[in-house]
């Protein structure tokens, strides 16, 4: 199972291609496959990017929540999928994404990806510092949300 972590500075060129960070491509290992998902975070203004592989595992999750044949499930479906793009990675390992994606994330020369988990999230720099939790933040919430040090869970 791939686990993305870290975070690591990108560009953008003028056709909106950016290079997956080697590290990101390492952690893949023989499970690096060419295709991506692109999808429009609900909740900050980023992207979050999924190999392929472990966006089908986040379908069929979906899939399990949704009815397609309820109209108002029908219609978040609808909504969910225009949000998202499958893209190919080239051989270089640069990915081509969309500009209405990138104008979403407000990303344009410069870009930071962060590991998430199952996951990799693509940011403009500015709004990634602006999002971050503040240390006394982090501190609370890692004690409120998982209990303490990792040695209590």
């Amino acid at each position: 199972m791939v686990s993305f972590s870290n975070k690591y500075s990108a560009t953008v060129d003028g056709k909106g291609r950016i290079v997956l960070p080697a590290p990101f491509k390492k952690e893949m290992g023989d499970a690096l496959e060419p295709l991506f998902v692109v999808e429009k975070d609900v909740y900050d203004a980023c992207l979050n990017l999924y190999p392929h592989a472990t966006w089908l595992t986040k379908v069929e999750r979906l899939k399990k929540k949704l009815n397609m044949d309820d109209p108002i499930h029908s219609k978040m479906l609808s909504r969910y999928y225009e949000e998202i793009v499958t893209v190919t990675m080239a051989e270089n390992g640069r990915l081509n994404i969309p500009d209405d994606m990138l104008q979403y994330a407000g990303i344009t020369k410069e870009a930071v990806f962060t590991g998430q988990g199952m996951r990799m999230r693509l940011w403009e720099p500015s709004r990634h510092l602006a999002s971050r939790l503040s240390d006394e933040d982090y501190t609370r919430l890692y004690k409120e949300l998982l209990g303490g040090p990792m040695d209590n869970f």
